[in-house]
């Protein structure tokens, strides 16, 4: 599983590419029409429809176990299985993925709810139809004098950027603790390495941290306040999209492509030994080495791709704080869980034993 420091990397890689996105956007927001959905049920038996692509083009930033589903879904020729050819192209960085989808390089990608919600500033707007990721598995750490909520009104609190997904991780930890924003002083210092050491010296008070660190920062001294891995509050990661224009034209494909990272997801749990066998091959590791990752992972993977209610509004929140602008679009409207509901209904779900909540 790749490190904290990596994954702040990939998300301040992606800040920058979604700035340039929005400095293209119009003056106002493009219209706000809904996001096609999927065809009507058919079928009970699980049966997908003929997707309307013989081949698709995926993007997908992936360097951690719950990015990994579509190329799962790849090397297992699931999406063969039904119908069409898929060829993943693996990006660097969230942001890298995002920016292929609205210029045409791909078809569809893995691009996480801030990029899309983003998109919805622009004459290429985009939904996501699926998340493979909707919790934050950091842990809100403060010094060792720090040791309730009541602590740490007035203290610093860092995070990487304004707006970034560890503000994000501050904002669900103050709201499980009942404090406002306004209870604590949210500090940009960079980087999961230089929150760390402005902690380890005296300058930072509290800071999120993620969970490889925490059992290292415990050993020093400095106390868990909220574990955000154990609790219910959603922060939809990366997930299926792709440009509304596209769903309108092949909401089949769409739902295949759907279906088959589900199914792929879902494998994470009933093969782990063989998704971490696709591990191995791709991260270029030993299988004793990727097996454990698998079964690590589990505890972050949403298996019924699902967003809750509320969770992109939620997101749209964090962006604003960094760029205002993003307060005028509906972020309701760049999800759509209709995708998601007719596998349900059609019965898919049931058919590879996936969970339905």
């Amino acid at each position: 599983m790749r490190s904290r420091s990596g994954l702040l990397s990939l998300l301040t890689a992606s800040a920058v590419v979604l700035s340039a996105c929005s400095a293209a956007a119009t003056p106002s927001p493009a219209p706000t029409a809904a996001a096609p959905t999927a065809a009507p049920t058919k079928t009970t038996d699980g049966t997908l429809p003929k997707p309307e692509l013989a081949t698709l083009k995926f993007g997908a930033a992936i360097s951690e176990m719950s990015q990994f589903a579509p190329k799962v879904a790849e090397m297992e020729k699931i999406f063969d299985k039904y119908g069409v050819s898929v060829s993943v192209t693996v990006f660097n960085a969230d942001g890298d993925a995002m920016q292929a989808l609205l210029s045409g390089q791909v078809d569809m990608a893995s691009v996480g709810a801030a990029g899309v919600i983003n998109s919805w500033l622009t004459d290429n707007q985009s939904t996501q139809l699926a998340s493979f990721k909707v919790k934050v598995v950091d842990s809100l750490m403060c010094a060792a004098s720090i040791k309730t909520a009541a602590d740490m009104k007035g203290k610093s609190v860092g995070v990487s950027t304004l707006g970034s997904t560890g503000h994000g991780s501050v904002l669900l930890a103050l709201k499980a603790l009942g404090m406002a924003q306004t209870d604590v002083v949210v500090t940009p210092v960079g980087g999961e390495s230089a929150r760390i050491a402005a902690m380890k010296a005296g300058s930072l008070a509290c800071a999120p941290v993620g969970e490889v660190n925490v059992p290292v920062m415990q050993g020093l001294g400095f106390n868990v306040i909220v574990n955000l891995s154990t609790s219910n509050l959603p922060y939809p990661a990366s997930g299926v999209s792709a440009t509304n224009a596209f769903l309108k034209k092949n909401p089949n494909t769409a739902l295949v492509v759907v279906a088959a990272c589900l199914e792929a997801q879902n494998m994470m749990f009933s093969a782990p030994t063989k998704v971490g066998a696709d591990w191995a091959t791709f991260a270029q590791v030993k299988p004793e080495v990727a097996n454990p990752i698998v079964i690590a992972s589990q505890n972050q993977l949403n298996r019924t791709l699902r967003v809750p209610d509320g969770a992109f509004t939620f997101v749209q929140s964090v962006m604003a704080i960094a760029a205002p602008a993003i307060s005028t679009v509906d972020a309701a409207k760049a999800y759509d869980g209709s995708y998601l509901q007719k596998l349900q209904d059609i019965g898919f779900f049931a058919k590879i034993g996936a969970p339905t909540n």
